[in-house]
């Protein structure tokens, strides 16, 4: 029967060739002759190239240019049988799209897979008992297997991932992966169904008739199915709908392929009322959707593909395993290669060609898989870049081991399995290798007397005799009991943790700032702040600075100092803190301010860096408390040299005077020799007198922070004197070196005074002996200031261990009246309470319970503690010019005091006498915290009068309004009492700073409120901005470098008023990128935001005939490292903000800043789209009624927030944003979306508007059509 049936086959070939006369052709056998058909039928003839096998033959008749072109394939030697193969035929093979694997199924439901061309087995399982494997597709995850009545999803390993199962799967045939999630599967069945393989559920069912679908293409237009009755429906891609049919072949369709603009196709037609292969391949040009030109092969086609490497490259396949390539573009003079699968005699059933056209598979029904692989690639890959395949771990070999090795632990040798009894005679006995567990400790009987059961859980009051969740464990014996030892209880909650981790109250612990997706904007801060005044941010790099910055925004002479300043240097401290203050007047609790500008001015600072006071990712072991000591020193005399440079800069004719009044003021030289001044004559000299002048020259900043001093230095040998006076803005605390002096007792007084004032022998060059000499140096105070800076060192263990012991006295003094609790019950909260007026008992105070236990000087204040650090004393200067400081009488007085007590009468007397006498109060206390895992810094600040009255209406202005002590903690501020500020531990708080404010100076300055009301009345009446934009009209730039030119500045009758609209953009870059880290559930949590910086400001006129016309377009130059310039959505590309290669307008922070604040103050309405990020960006607060926000406006409840170029496209009908984005574009649009805001809100037509948009967005998924 096969030799009858290849005899018709034979006899159309040869018609056909025929009808290609004077023509080259190539035909390419691989395998033996017998497979077409009888061997008297088939011409052979060996090839003349020396190079080829025998298997490579070319048919010759006359009349035909044979030639001896090479075969593009060769086949495998012997075909594989695969698994199952001895009962079931391969049904499909497939590819691997991500790995070098072939897969195959076969008509038993068995799933194979063999590894590289080699083809090693990998895996193999089981999808389905009985049903035949339809189809196989290999996704990321694993493989999808298609049977009659299942699709099976497993990973490349073998483990299944689902099964899904459904009444719609009846006799399945294909599939096709339309996306990542979406399936479509069809058979000999009316419903074509639409998978969902992220939920794993059936979301459509298509009706495609009875005919059902068995072959199932797409390209980027339709969705291509082809039924049993040789009809091609051409479908949509999203909706599935029928958009147009082709009807392919008379009878029965077999294959199909699509590629690019064509479709080829393969079948059965009616032949004599029989049904016969046509031997042409049927082409569809998709573009006029008719059929072509059919091209002839030399084959019974059954099954077709494209080469995916050559999109005119077709493979075509015979049922009887013959297999020709045909050329689709090349018609007339085409290259036909031909080969022979070896398949056993059998159907071929099913073939697949690699993604990288070197490799080719074939199954057949008699089980084998046969491969053949191009010329030339030996050993061919089936991708062009496959990852590794994870393959099982190999069984590690034991080691030779010598026998005479003494060092080879035997006992890593696995020992044999037992033959005979259950142990060996080497194993542990049973007793020793029992779990032992160390014994609970005794529950105290207290418990047991009150305890509740409610079925096997008992409840009992806690007695309070250790702290809350901590259980001591003591290594004791069962039979004693924990009641044994009463200290143990006591002793564990006066020590801290293994851990090292310390328990300190709630408002001193550094709060984490939890990000989300969208930022800081659902953090609740009032939940951490609720008082009236604004906390800062700690987010950005050197925030360590916020309790400074706190402290000196609450110094009300600095502030109003300050708030004043202006200048036109471009990274000055002074603007940027008067800037920052201006902020905190406006902001409240729930949006805390950043210190964002002032940072990036003070990182500018070339001396802040020579200090060690900028710190970077890479700084590490910081000491805190030097490093604010040190940035309090500098930011002060920071201030003192802007403040003294902005003066002379203003006034040019007075700067020669003052200069010369201040080298007669600085200097004052008191010699007895009137050669003394001669040898002061070199130019270094001078410099250096220049530079101490220019120190201590007057300014604002030193007649509030400045005392002055003198220091004498007199030679011990020629008694010649030298004088010159100086201005102390900081004063560091100076505590005994020597250990008879430390042993002493030594006040708060005591130890400033040998800080402001001191006498000591130095080596010093004296100009009268003209060598070095011995010197006496001594410093006199000649005027004190109206705030005392008072750095209190701390930072090191010598000068800790002194004020620890200075501390242990205080605590020891008996007090003069002792205060009877008025309950004898345990406070809640232990020796963690912070009242100072707590009525229950405390463990750490004293009380008629607690009479004998010592002080601790780790508890919380109380009004009865006494501290080292006063809240008030008097300091003046007598009449011999000497400095007395007195601390405030106490009621009780040690033995040593009342030793002393006659010459503090004396002092008394003195200071009475005195010329200058002032009496101070602490006002800022700036503390180190170190809760034993991190380290951080807070003020402690006494609020006046005033601040609270800021921050409320006049109304609420009452005569109750006072003074008030706040714990500031970054974002985080809470009332405190009094005496918290001059308590510390010096175990976790250590104070740092101190500022001391004269109560003289503060009552003379502190209004009633009745002035208070009034001035904040008039203060918005009379408070005049000053416009910066008159800058740019009495020096315009003449090379306007801007991009957009239609720029123009605001003419004199044109300045913004109040209720003005402006519509505003701002671009921005990114400084340092976003720090994420993967929690334990595995998702991923921001611990700290990328750090942006602004890069363009837009403004544009919102009214009048220059209406759109922009007046502002700033690029802001940046002299910090820029990690991403984000030039898709801010439109800035590298070298837009260098000065250097910009031709951008390119300006500095500060000028547009001050812009930006004019139009604020004025009262301006800004229209934007996203302006409370900008804002936030730029570090400038905007009122919420001065803001109109599109994002807002054009915003259903609930619902997601509309991009701006979608609203533009969807109301304007214009696209923005289309490469990159332009600042001047998106402020535009935004007006124009304002406007059209208002017109629909006056036609009443805005709901259904606003409805209309959201619809529309979900259709889009919320994306601007391309066309």
């Amino acid at each position: 029967m096969e030799n009858d049936d290849n005899q018709p086959l034979l006899r159309r070939r040869r018609n056909g060739y025929l009808k290609w006369t004077e023509s080259k052709m190539d035909y390419v056998y691989c395998g033996g002759a017998d497979q077409i058909g009888a061997s008297e039928d088939i011409l052979s003839v060996y090839d003349t190239g020396p190079s080829r096998s025998s298997e490579h033959y070319s048919p010759s008749f006359n009349g035909f240019n044979i030639g001896s072109s090479d075969a593009d394939y060769v086949a495998s030697p012997i075909p594989i049988l695969a698994d199952g193969g001895e009962n079931f035929g391969v049904s499909t093979v497939a590819f691997d799209d991500y790995e070098e694997l072939l897969w195959m199924g076969n008509q038993g439901g068995h799933v194979t897979s063999y590894y590289t061309s080699s083809l090693q087995k990998y895996t193999s399982f089981q999808v389905h008992a009985s049903d035949i494997v339809r189809q196989i597709i290999t996704v990321d995850s694993g493989v999808l297997v298609l049977t009659q009545t299942s699709l099976r999803h497993q990973i490349r390993r073998g483990l299944p991932k689902f099964t899904h199962k459904s009444n719609n799967m009846v006799e399945m045939v294909c599939m096709l992966q339309l996306s990542p999630h979406r399936l479509v599967m069809a058979g000999l069945q009316e419903e074509l169904i639409d998978f969902d393989m992220g939920s794993l559920k059936e979301t459509w069912l298509e009706h495609v008739g009875s005919a059902g679908c068995t072959v199932l293409r797409k390209n980027s237009r339709y969705l291509f199915a082809g039924d049993q009755f040789g009809t091609v429906t051409l479908r949509d891609l999203n909706t599935l709908n029928v958009e147009h049919t082709i009807k392919t072949h008379t009878n029965s369709l077999s294959d199909f392929d699509v590629q690019g603009n064509y479709l080829i196709s393969c079948g059965f037609s009616g032949r004599q009322n029989n049904l016969a292969i046509d031997r042409f391949l049927m082409v569809y040009d998709l573009r006029m959707l008719r059929l072509i030109s059919p091209i002839q092969v030399l084959i019974d086609p059954q099954m077709l593909k494209f080469l995916p490497s050559l999109t005119s490259r077709l493979a075509v396949v015979s049922s009887y395993g013959q297999f020709q390539l045909v050329d689709t573009v090349e018609l007339s003079e085409p290259r036909v290669s031909m080969y022979q699968i070896n398949t056993n005699g059998s159907q071929c059933l099913s073939f697949d060609i690699s993604s990288s056209s070197q490799a080719m598979a074939f199954g057949d029904q008699s089980g084998h898989i046969n491969t053949i692989a191009s010329i030339q690639t030996p050993q061919p890959q089936f991708n062009a870049f496959s990852r590794n395949t994870e393959f099982a771990d190999v069984v590690p070999q034991l080691p030779m081991v010598p026998f005479t090795d003494t060092n080879f632990p035997l006992s890593s040798v696995m020992l044999p399995h037992l033959t005979t009894g259950t142990r060996w005679f080497s194993d542990w006995p049973e007793e020793l290798l029992r779990y032992g567990y160390h014994r609970p400790k005794a529950i105290d009987a207290d418990v047991l007397n009150s305890m509740k059961m409610q079925g096997p859980i008992g409840y009992s009051p806690n007695p309070r005799t250790a702290r809350r969740n901590q259980i001591p464990y003591c290594l004791i014996e069962q039979g004693q009991g924990g009641s044994s030892n009463p200290n143990v209880n006591g002793n564990a909650a006066t020590t801290k943790a293994d851990s090292g981790v310390k328990i300190i109250p709630r408002r001193y612990r550094k709060v984490e700032l939890k990000y989300t997706k969208l930022g800081t904007q659902d953090f609740d801060f009032e939940q951490h702040n609720q008082t009236i005044f604004a906390g800062l941010e700690a987010t950005l790099p050197n925030s360590y600075c916020n309790a400074m910055l706190q402290i000196l925004y609450f110094t009300e002479p600095l502030r109003l100092k300050l708030l004043g300043h202006t200048c036109l240097k471009e990274f000055c401290l002074s603007c940027e803190l008067g800037f920052l203050f201006h902020m905190l007047d406006k902001s409240t609790a729930s949006t805390p301010c950043q210190a964002s500008n002032f940072l990036r001015s003070f990182r500018t600072v070339p001396e802040a860096s020579a200090l060690g006071l900028i710190l970077t990712d890479r700084s590490s072991n910081v000491n805190l408390i030097t490093l604010i000591q040190n940035w309090n020193r500098f930011i002060l005399h920071q201030m003192h040299y802007e403040i003294l440079d902005s003066g002379k800069n203003s006034t040019l004719n007075g700067s020669q005077n003052t200069s010369f009044a201040g080298d007669s003021m600085c200097t004052t030289e008191n010699t007895t020799t009137s050669d003394l001044y001669d040898s002061i004559s070199d130019e270094s000299s001078k410099e250096e007198e220049r530079e101490r002048c220019k120190i201590n020259a007057e300014t604002e900043i030193s007649k509030i922070f400045g005392t002055k001093q003198i220091c004498i230095n007199r030679c011990i040998k020629c008694h010649a004197e030298k004088s010159k006076e100086n201005i102390l803005l900081a004063c560091n605390l100076s505590y005994p070196t020597h250990i008879k002096d430390s042993e002493q007792h030594f006040d708060f007084g005591n130890i400033l005074k040998r800080s402001l004032s001191s006498e000591k022998n130095i080596q010093a060059f004296c100009e009268n002996c003209k060598k070095f000499s011995p010197t006496n140096q001594s410093v006199k105070v000649t005027s004190l200031p109206q705030t005392l800076a008072i750095n209190c060192g701390l930072n090191n263990e010598k000068d800790i261990g002194f004020l620890k012991r200075q501390l242990n006295r205080c605590n020891d003094r008996p007090t003069a009246e002792t205060v009877s609790l008025s309950t004898s019950k345990p406070c809640r909260y232990g020796v963690n309470c912070s009242r100072s007026d707590c009525h229950f008992m405390h463990p750490d105070r004293k009380s008629p319970s607690h009479i004998n236990q010592p002080g601790n000087i780790n508890s919380s204040p109380s009004a009865r503690q006494k501290s080292w650090f006063p809240l008030t004393f008097n300091m003046g200067i007598n009449e011999e010019g000497e400095l007395i400081v007195q601390s405030p009488s106490q009621s009780a007085k040690s033995e040593q005091e009342e030793e002393d007590e006659e010459q503090q009468q004396q002092q008394e007397e003195m200071l009475s006498k005195g010329s200058v006498q002032r009496m101070y109060g602490l006002h800022a206390v700036l503390c180190q915290i170190d809760d034993g895992t991190q380290k951080n810094l807070v003020s402690l600040i006494n609020v006046r009068q005033k601040y609270h009255a800021m921050k409320v209406t006049t109304s609420d202005i009452s005569e109750e309004a006072q003074n008030q002590w706040y714990i500031f903690n970054d974002f985080s501020i809470s009332p405190v009492s009094p005496q918290e500020s001059v308590w510390f531990t010096l175990d976790w708080k250590v104070p740092c700073v101190l500022f001391y404010q004269s109560l003289e100076d503060d009552d003379e300055s502190s209004p009633t409120v009745n002035e208070l009301a009034a001035a904040m009345k008039n203060s918005d009446l009379t408070t005049v901005p000053t416009n910066p934009f008159l800058q740019d009209m009495l020096s315009p730039m003449t090379n306007n470098l801007s991009t957009d030119a239609t720029l123009k500045p605001l003419q004199g009758n044109e300045m913004p008023q109040a209720g003005d609209l402006i519509a505003m953009d701002a671009e921005f870059v990114t400084l340092n990128p976003e720090e994420n880290e993967i929690r334990p559930d595995g998702k991923t949590a921001t611990i700290k935001p990328c750090h942006m910086s602004v890069a363009r400001i837009s403004c544009i006129r919102g009214q009048g005939p220059d209406e759109g016309v922009p007046f502002i377009d700033d690029y802001i130059s940046t002299q910090e490292k820029v990690v991403d310039y984000l030039t898709q959505f801010s439109g800035i590309k590298p070298g837009d903000l260098d000065a250097n290669f910009s031709n951008k307008r390119l300006t500095a922070l500060k000028y547009s800043y001050q812009k930006l604040k004019f139009l604020v103050d004025v009262g301006v309405i800004f229209v934007g789209h996203g302006l409370k990020n900008d804002f936030r960006v730029i570090n400038i607060y905007v009122p919420s009624e001065q803001i109109i926000d599109t994002v807002h406006l054009f915003h259903l409840p609930h619902h997601r927030m509309v991009s701006l170029r979608f609203l533009a496209w969807h109301f304007l009908g214009t696209k923005i944003q289309s490469e990159t984005h332009d600042s001047i574009e998106d402020a535009r649009t935004t007006l124009q979306l304002y406007k059209h805001y208002l017109q629909l809100q006056a036609e009443k037509k805005f709901t259904i508007a606003l409805k209309n948009l959201y619809d529309r967005g979900k259709q889009l998924q919320w994306k601007v059509p391309e066309d």
